[in-house]
């Protein structure tokens, strides 16, 4: 069966990028540039401020400047997909229009992790209410599925409720389940309509053709990118 992907510029190969830091406790961007242009250069989108990147270590106003600084740099927006998640809605928002005001590709989002055995009902409030205030058809966000670090399980009908009532909108994920049906079960339930799906294990390389159905989502090509392009 052929399979139509929602457009985008993202490459089918992202790094969740590491971030340095001053001595400070501040990220230091003109360090993260050098990666993420080198990343750049070996083909591999830069998926900066997710869990290896340490970001829910900095504030949003932090991920913020270093998202300016690094675009200002010459890195080009349409090959990044900065995480936006957080426990705030105001914060979510802030920093997702943040990145739709400055072309980024796409934005990573958790779910709200703090308070746990949240309703699907209540995880698609707030993801619809995020969708709301930032207001923007520019808006491509990718929900991040991560329930080892959230204790969170987002759920195929969860999924499915939110590519009904923002088809546009949600256009993908990130699976760090670490479960290769899991991640199966949303690529046989929801690529068909075009939805993206970034595996964000190595080990599902051993899938072989089942696994290229899907976005690779490394965090060992920061060290040897070339092999995954």
């Amino acid at each position: 069966m052929t399979i139509s992907l929602h457009p985008s510029t993202l490459p089918a190969v992202l790094s969740p990028v590491l971030t340095p830091f001053k001595a400070d406790g501040s990220p230091d961007a003109p360090k993260l540039l050098k990666q993420c242009q080198w990343l750049e250069v070996n083909g591999i989108g830069q998926a900066i401020f997710d869990t290896n990147s340490e970001a829910n270590s900095m504030s949003a106003p932090q991920k913020m400047n270093t998202l300016t600084a690094l675009i200002e740099g010459g890195l080009n927006p349409e090959h990044m997909m900065p995480g936006t998640g957080a426990t705030s809605i105001d914060a979510t928002v802030n920093m997702t229009r943040h990145a739709v005001n400055h072309k980024c590709a796409g934005a990573l989002m958790l779910p709200p992790f703090y308070y746990k055995d949240v309703s699907d009902d209540g995880l698609f409030a707030y993801f619809s209410e995020v969708i709301q205030k930032v207001g923007s058809a520019a808006l491509q966000i990718y929900i991040y599925n991560i329930p080892p670090v959230t204790k969170i399980n987002l759920s195929l009908s969860l999924l499915e409720r939110l590519t009904k009532e923002y088809p546009k909108t949600v256009v993908g994920m990130k699976d760090s389940s670490g479960d290769w049906s899991c991640t199966k079960s949303v690529i046989k339930l929801l690529a068909p309509a075009g939805f993206r799906v970034y595996a964000g294990s190595e080990v599902f390389l051993m899938r072989g053709p089942a696994c290229w159905r899907c976005g690779l989502y490394f965090s060992y090509c920061q060290c040897e990118p070339k092999g995954y392009r």
